[in-house]
């Protein structure tokens, strides 16, 4: 169930919306501001999903970091680690530059 409704957040989000505009509609007896200011409510929702959704893309999901003390050696292996990391950026970029160039030739 939890799965479903991870790949169908946006069809989650529109019932919901579309429950709440009916119990105004029929109950509280809603106007037109209220349905407009309902709508803005529900794009700045749909955003905030769609770009939670990209973040994840992006990111590979939340990434959890180790916490520090202040300890110093803690802080530089943390450096070291992200050295690490961008000489391999690094290397895996100047691969695909490489492979760019020979197709241009």
């Amino acid at each position: 169930m939890k799965k479903w409704i991870i790949d169908r957040p946006y069809l989650l989000t529109s019932i919901i919306f579309f429950i709440i505009i009916i119990f105004g509609w029929r109950f509280l007896y809603w106007q037109e501001e209220n349905f407009a200011f309902l709508l803005l409510l529900y794009f700045i929702v749909t955003l905030g999903i769609r770009l939670d959704d990209i973040s994840r893309k992006i990111g590979g999901g939340a990434v959890r970091l180790r916490h520090s003390g202040g300890e110093k050696d803690t802080i530089v292996q943390q450096l070291n680690d992200i050295r690490v990391s961008l000489l391999a950026l690094n290397a895996t970029l100047n691969k695909l530059l490489i492979e760019m160039e020979k197709k241009e030739d």
